[in-house]
């Protein structure tokens, strides 16, 4: 998995990091960061033609580090050694789950819990 960042707003970096995706022959992570609004990822599969837009950060007790859509559902990725796995069910079974995992993850913003 390849990732860039940038607090630049949709669409600018998308064919750079098209290129880039393509060169390394990786799934790509983009991270957006805005001052007002947070971070966002955008996600670009191996060898595919289309973004997958305005994903957020979850995590479950501090271990399992997630992509989740920002509204919406799936897919969802699991951030893992082996690179993104997508998942068609959610990692949370409610709404206050997946709140609570969202702010999990926006008060740890690392890879310190693992993935």
């Amino acid at each position: 998995m390849a990732l860039a960042a940038t607090s630049c707003d949709r669409p600018l970096l998308y064919p750079e990091c098209e290129l880039m995706a393509q060169i390394t022959g990786m799934d790509l992570i983009l991270l957006r960061f805005d001052a007002l609004h947070g971070a966002s990822f955008d996600v670009l599969l191996n060898e595919a033609s289309e973004w997958l837009n305005h994903y957020v950060a979850w995590r479950l007790d501090l271990s399992s580090l997630w992509l989740i859509p920002c509204a919406g559902s799936g897919p969802y990725f699991r951030l893992s050694s082996d690179g993104l796995e997508p998942c068609e069910l959610p990692p949370f079974e409610t709404g206050y789950q997946r709140y609570a995992g969202i702010m999990r993850a926006a008060e740890k913003p690392s890879f310190e819990g693992g993935y």
